[in-house]
Formats: structure tokens, C-alpha cells, sequence
């Protein structure tokens, strides 16, 4: 029986990218992602956001900044994912390029939160010393620059690093949008659907871009996210 059993179970395969893909964008992986709303929420309640279609302008404004602004750090830092110098450099250029106060904070609790997690769930050392890092006075660990290190460490191409990137900022807002009230589950989804055939070209437009072009395409939308802390209550934290 042993001997039946030896040859015919197939050898263990390595774990492909597609399920690291999934398990780091899934809603379950706690990085705290849907405790922001990237300025969804200040827009809505200065008037900004009325209706679906004014909802649909503001990811697209979202996701183009996401794009010019976010991607070149997530190329950096993917690239320079095996250099933890270079990193700590890139993660303090990154600090300070973002001058809206609220998304420099909502940047840094999102990517510190996903290297925590991911330390605890991966067993690469190369995360436990980017965690280690962040630890250390003067490392902000943001997001985009983490979260390029991550894609790196899992062996998650670098064109679907990208793209999962853009996915999970749609994924936020179409969320976010679902809790305050202002549309249905369903309808989110339908949003989401139609959105998501943007990523590719959005990716293919800034995959090039240094992080010294990185820029905001949509200032409007970086307006209201800096407004937040104003506001009289707030359900997120940006």
C-alpha cells in the first residue's frame, strides 16, 4: 500500500503567485485598508459627491492619482526590494513628497500594518528585517513602497504588483461608498466591474514613470483628503 500511495501522490507544487495575489488583496488580510476612505467620505459630506456619476468622477480621480503619484514608488520599491539602504531612503523621499498630511498618515498606518501582517503570515526573513526596519526611528514604512517590497518578496510579477495595487484602491472607495450609505452592495459592484477594465491602462501609462515625476493628476481629490480632520464626525480615518 505504501508503495501504491509513493506513486501516485504528486509532488508538493510551490504556491503560484495568483494565490499570493488573492490573499494579500483579500478584505480578510488585516492591513486596516477599510478604515480609510481616501477622501470618499470629506467629499461626500462637503457636497462634493451627490450621485452615481459624481461617485464614478471621483474614483477616477482616486485611481489617476494612485497611478502618477503611488506606482513609481511601488516600481522602486520592488525593484530595490533586496537593498534594505536603498529602501529606508525611498520610504523617507516618499515621506517627503506626500504634503497632504492625512494621506502621509493614512500611508504609513496602511503600509506598516501590511508588513506586520505579513511578517506574521510569510515565512520570509526578508519581511521580518523590512519589519524590523520600520521599527526604527526615521522609516515611516509607506504603503506603496511596502507594498512593492511585499510583491517582491512573494514572487508576484511585477505587472500584477501594479495592478493589484490600482484594484485595491477601487476596492476601498467601493466600499467606503457602501458604508456611509450612499449606494447599495450591488450597485458597488457594478461600479467596481466597470472600473476595473481602467487598471491596465492606467498601469501602462505610469509603469515607466521615476519617482522623481511622480506627481497628483487629480488635485481636487488630495484636496478633500487633506480636509478630513476637519470634519465635525467621521466613521474613517482618511
Amino acid at each position: 500500500m505504501a508503495d501504491v500511495l509513493s506513486t501516485t501522490v504528486e509532488p508538493r507544487r510551490q504556491i503560484s503567485s495568483l494565490i499570493s495575489i488573492l490573499q494579500i488583496a483579500d478584505s480578510g488580510f488585516p492591513t486596516g485598508a477599510f478604515s480609510h476612505s481616501v477622501g470618499f467620505e470629506a467629499a461626500m459630506k462637503q457636497g462634493h459627491i451627490y450621485d452615481q456619476q459624481s461617485f464614478k468622477n471621483f474614483i477616477v480621480g482616486a485611481m489617476e492619482n494612485a497611478g502618477s503619484f503611488s506606482l513609481p514608488f511601488v516600481r522602486a520599491g520592488y525593484e530595490m526590494s533586496e537593498n534594505m539602504t536603498a529602501i529606508i531612503s525611498l520610504d523617507r523621499y516618499c515621506d517627503a513628497c506626500i504634503t497632504n498630511h492625512v494621506a502621509s498618515r493614512a500611508s504609513s498606518q496602511q503600509g506598516r500594518s501590511l508588513i506586520l501582517t505579513s511578517s506574521e503570515t510569510f515565512p520570509d526573513q526578508r519581511i521580518k528585517n523590512l519589519m524590523n526596519s520600520i521599527s526604527e526611528p526615521g522609516m515611516k514604512g509607506h504603503q506603496a513602497v511596502m507594498f512593492g517590497c511585499l510583491c517582491a518578496y512573494l514572487d508576484i510579477p511585477i505587472g500584477d504588483c501594479l495592478e493589484v495595487f490600482i484594484f485595491n484602491i477601487l476596492k476601498i472607495l467601493c466600499a467606503s461608498v457602501v458604508k456611509l450609505g450612499h449606494i447599495g452592495p450591488l450597485q458597488a459592484q457594478r461600479i467596481q466591474y466597470e472600473h476595473q477594465k481602467n487598471i491596465a491602462n492606467i498601469v501602462d501609462r505610469n509603469r515607466d514613470r521615476g519617482v522623481e515625476e511622480s506627481c497628483i493628476s487629480f488635485p481636487l481629490v488630495d484636496i478633500f483628503q487633506n480636509t478630513h480632520d476637519t470634519l465635525f464626525s467621521r466613521l474613517f480615518c482618511s
